[in-house]
Formats: structure tokens, C-alpha cells, sequence
């Protein structure tokens, strides 16, 4: 299958200046991008708001790295280096077609060969997404096509809260938002029995409890605690993960 020829192909596909093998073209409110590296098409999708710039450097970036973003062990793979005036993105993510639906619909090939790219911030990955986290991420946790969000930080918890019956799906910690963490941390004091748990994206683990006393475990070992050191461990573990203890 010829990639370039399928990109061109693209209605009303423009080459991108300065990059070879890599087209532009647009449709309603969607902007596309792509080049050709490594043998596969790697796609950027912008739903509205569009800066050809931040498109440029996305592309330029995954197509240097393209032998990391191809080597097919993880279901979502990130570059480092990302830099555009106008944008503090920091990295370019990337999934492939197990994770996409991109030309699924329409072209089956082409689907296969590609992969998609958006770009983001070092906070919001691990390195240890599971296949089925690389889907929710990139169906709804990320908002891959929208340039204009809200960085997400990466975080894993489960949590059960005796006095308000509350608690997470299953025993494994699960996605979730820094938001959620900090509303049940918020009701862990005065409720025997309870607990949250959370891992940041560098895989530390803390967990605090309600028993006689609240009482933190982390990487460090275990301590008593208030609400108000909770609820400061909660920001700095995961918003600056290097920091936390």
C-alpha cells in the first residue's frame, strides 16, 4: 500500500511546507495532519480551534521518534520535547489502531497502518497504561482533539467509604481525576473502616485510612495525619510526583 499516495488522496490534501511525505487537508469542523514514517501514517486530528504551527511541531517530533512511537509494545507510547510558541504542551502521545478508530469506517488498510498523535503533558502519563486505560484516555480522559483543555494529571485509586457507602469498582486501583481524589479524601475523617488509595504516574502508592486516628502509608512508611496534610499530600503527589513523601 502506497502511504504517501493514500494521504494525498485525501479530499482536498495540501503538502505540508517543509515536511516531506506529510499532507494537510480538512473536513467540516475537523483538521487532519499526517506524514509517513517507520512505514505507517502518523495522524493528527483537531476538532475546531486549529494552529497549523503546533500541527507542524507534532508532526516534526513523531516523525524523528518514529522508532519509539513504532515499537509496538505499548498500547500508548509518549515523546519528550514537544515546544511551540503559543502552547505549553510539553509531549506528544501516540496509539495505534487497537487503540483509534482513524479511517476505520472507511478504509480498513489504511486504519491498520495508522497511528494516532496528540499532544499533551508529561503529568498526565505513566508509561504503564494498560490497553484498556489507552482507550478511555483517548475516547474521553485527554480530549485528543481539542487543543484548548485542561491538563489531566495521571492517577490511579480505589477507594471505600463506610459511612457514606461509597466506594470504587473492583480491588484494583482504577483511573481517575484529581478531583475525585480530593472529594474523598475530603470525607475520610470521621469514618472508621474507610480508606483511599492512590498512585501517582512515577507508580508510588500512598493510602490513607480512618481508624482511631487518620494514618498515611507511603513510600516513606506510615504516619498519623489530619485532613488538611491529606489533602496537601494529594496535590503534591500527583501534581509533582518527584516531591511527594
Amino acid at each position: 500500500m502506497d502511504l504517501t499516495s493514500k494521504l494525498a488522496g485525501q479530499p482536498g490534501a495540501e503538502p505540508v511546507a517543509g515536511v516531506p511525505d506529510a499532507w494537510h487537508w480538512s473536513r467540516m469542523i475537523f483538521s487532519f495532519d499526517a506524514v509517513v514514517a517507520g512505514g505507517r501514517v502518523l495522524e493528527m486530528r483537531v476538532m475546531g480551534e486549529y494552529d497549523p504551527a503546533l500541527a507542524r511541531a507534532v508532526l516534526e517530533l513523531a516523525r524523528d521518534g518514529a522508532d519509539r512511537l513504532l515499537d509496538g509494545e505499548r498500547p500508548l507510547v509518549v515523546l519528550d520535547g514537544l515546544a511551540c510558541p503559543g502552547w505549553d504542551f510539553d509531549v506528544v502521545a501516540a496509539v495505534g489502531p487497537d487503540v483509534h478508530e482513524y479511517h476505520g469506517q472507511e478504509d480498513a488498510d489504511l486504519h491498520k497502518a495508522t497511528v494516532a498523535l496528540f499532544p499533551g503533558w508529561r503529568q498526565e502519563f505513566s508509561g504503564s497504561e494498560t490497553l484498556a486505560e489507552a482507550r478511555h484516555q483517548f475516547d474521553r480522559g485527554l480530549q485528543p482533539t481539542k487543543l484548548r483543555r485542561d491538563p489531566v494529571p495521571f492517577l490511579r485509586m480505589r477507594y471505600r467509604n463506610e459511612r457514606t457507602g461509597s466506594h470504587s469498582e473492583g480491588p484494583d486501583r482504577g483511573l481517575a481525576t484529581l478531583d475525585v481524589l480530593r472529594h474523598e479524601l475530603s470525607l475520610l475523617p470521621g469514618s472508621p473502616g474507610s480508606l483511599v488509595e492512590w498512585e501517582n504516574r512515577l507508580g508510588a502508592v500512598f493510602r490513607a485510612e480512618c481508624g482511631a486516628e487518620l494514618t498515611v502509608h507511603g513510600p516513606d512508611g506510615s504516619r498519623p495525619t489530619t485532613g488538611d496534610d491529606l489533602a496537601a499530600l494529594a496535590e503534591r503527589s500527583v501534581l509533582r510526583p518527584e516531591d511527594a513523601s
